[in-house]
């Protein structure tokens, strides 16, 4: 909580050329969606959801597997089984965010590619 989840990814939505004002954290709609330069993209946010079975009454897993789009997962941790499914589609990259020891306003930043980009 609170280590700029929210602050990165309105950034990398202005660096995909998103022409809108991003709409920060989608906690309470789950999802928002936006058309850009590269296709679309969606920002989904796990944090609200009780259940896997949630994710598909939601039509979470379609974002992933039926659309052809950018998508950015907040909070996606707390789903150990569907994250597995996620991180091994081969087309995943993950970002780690974590304050930095010693400096409350510094982040720690890792960028890891997982599998193989298609």
């Amino acid at each position: 909580m609170g280590v700029g989840k929210t602050t990165f990814v309105r950034s990398l939505l202005i660096g995909l050329g998103i022409d809108q004002p991003p709409e920060g954290s989608p906690t309470f709609a789950i999802a928002h969606e936006y058309q850009g330069p590269m296709g679309e993209i969606a920002h989904i946010d796990y944090f609200r959801f009780k259940s896997e079975a949630e994710l598909d009454d939601a039509g979470i897993p379609s974002y992933y597997w039926e659309r052809k789009m950018i998508v950015i997962s907040e909070w996606l941790c707390s789903w150990p089984t569907f994250r597995e499914k996620v991180l091994n589609s081969g087309r995943s990259v993950q970002v780690q965010l974590e304050f930095q020891d010693n400096h409350p306003i510094e982040r720690q930043i890792k960028i890891m590619q997982l599998g193989r980009h298609q």
